[in-house]
């Protein structure tokens, strides 16, 4: 037997209220919000070479980590892309520690003991080196002595990963 509507419901004349169901929309928001965390890869390029130097091309299988960048270019020395002193200038010197950039150096070092003792942050003492692929040895012997002696022993050179 039918169910006999009432006359009110049967005979009413204004239109009903359309309401959105929101339930499938935030289904499929839910699918594709998960499918994008599990595609995302953090693997990429954590170190952005710097422009005007060309970086050698190594066959390398280790994943770059973030540090305190030192940059040898053609004609400076940077620490994260603020220079510190001419290349000429290293150049002309006879000892192994260039002085100016063991002084920056030591000020990192120096204000990385304090972030340390205050948030708890430890120092690891890790310096990246990004050096031109014509950087001769001696000055990069002079950039790696001079990273050992204030106080950042474990160097990374930055190097263009061959493709196969």
């Amino acid at each position: 037997m039918a169910f006999i509507p009432s006359r009110i419901k049967k005979h009413q004349t204004t239109p009903k209220k359309v309401a959105l169901n929101l339930t499938s929309m935030m289904d499929m928001f839910t699918i594709i919000l998960v499918f994008l965390l599990k595609t995302y890869s953090t693997e990429g390029q954590l170190i952005h070479p710097s422009d005007n130097l060309t970086l050698p091309i190594s066959t390398t299988q280790n994943a770059p980590e973030i540090a305190l960048d030192v940059i040898v270019s053609r004609e400076w020395i940077m620490v994260n892309n603020e220079p510190v002193v001419r290349l000429e200038q290293v150049n002309s010197q006879t000892g192994l520690v260039i002085e100016s950039l063991s002084a920056v150096l030591e000020q990192f070092a120096r204000e990385a003991k304090r972030m340390e003792e205050m948030y708890g942050v430890p120092f690891s003492g890790k310096v990246t080196i990004q050096g031109d692929k014509q950087l001769p040895f001696r000055t990069l012997l002079k950039v790696m002595a001079t990273c050992g002696r204030s106080e950042y022993p474990n160097m990374r050179l930055v190097v263009y990963q061959e493709q196969t």
